[in-house]
């Protein structure tokens, strides 16, 4: 059971969100606030997620970010929001966030998305995947280092399947899986998979791994 924070200021939303991650017996809701400030009060450990809000009585969700990051060490941010916005998704992943929902997605959607962070997936709305956009300088001419078998998985990551799932269908290890990617990583100067996808997307490459 994975421990979920959610900050919510309408109250009916968060009572709807909070009696379903209840209900799947999946999460364990330990706590469920109004506002950024209200999370910081109080003395918890980090849960696995932070479900966060951005239109909020103080202020923008997405500035509270990083001081949720630092109340919270290890917590994974993940924005749920109603506001689809490429700015937006922009900003929450560069202040630290590591998904943006929407909250017209289904909630059995959201959950599953959820579910899908420990496998190494990315907690996207598919509005949303599209936003993520290049925030370093990375070297996308020479794709020349990228071997057939890293091509293939980043085409499989970049359609939204979890690492698990990317192993099950190249027929190898978690374990390698997580080699490639670190090998990924260093040749295209990146840190994480929602920067990989948004280069993928960004360059819009159609690269053949047949």
């Amino acid at each position: 059971m994975k421990q979920i924070g959610l900050i919510e200021d309408n109250s009916i939303i968060r009572d709807v969100y909070t009696n379903y991650f209840k209900a799947t017996k999946s999460f364990d809701v330990v706590f469920a606030v109004a506002d950024v400030t209200d999370a910081l009060a109080l003395k918890k450990s980090a849960p696995f997620i932070i479900l966060l809000d951005v239109n909020l009585p103080s202020g923008s969700g997405i500035d509270g970010i990083k001081a949720l990051s630092k109340h919270f060490p290890g917590s994974k941010i993940v924005i749920l929001s109603s506001m689809v916005d490429n700015k937006l998704t922009k900003q929450a992943m560069e202040n630290g966030a590591v998904g943006y929902l929407l909250k017209s997605s289904s909630i059995a959607y959201i959950c599953e998305a959820l579910l899908q962070m420990a496998e190494g997936g990315l907690p996207f709305s598919p509005a949303t995947v599209a936003h993520l956009i290049q925030t370093k300088s990375h070297n996308q001419d020479d794709l020349s280092g990228l071997t057939k078998r890293e091509w293939e998985l980043i085409k499989l990551l970049s359609d939204g399947y979890s690492n698990k799932v990317a192993a099950d269908k190249l027929n190898v290890t978690y374990f390698t899986i997580n080699q490639h990617l670190k090998n990924i990583y260093k040749k295209l100067n990146i840190n994480s998979k929602s920067e990989l996808i948004s280069w993928f997307l960004g360059k819009n490459i159609q690269h053949s791994v047949a």
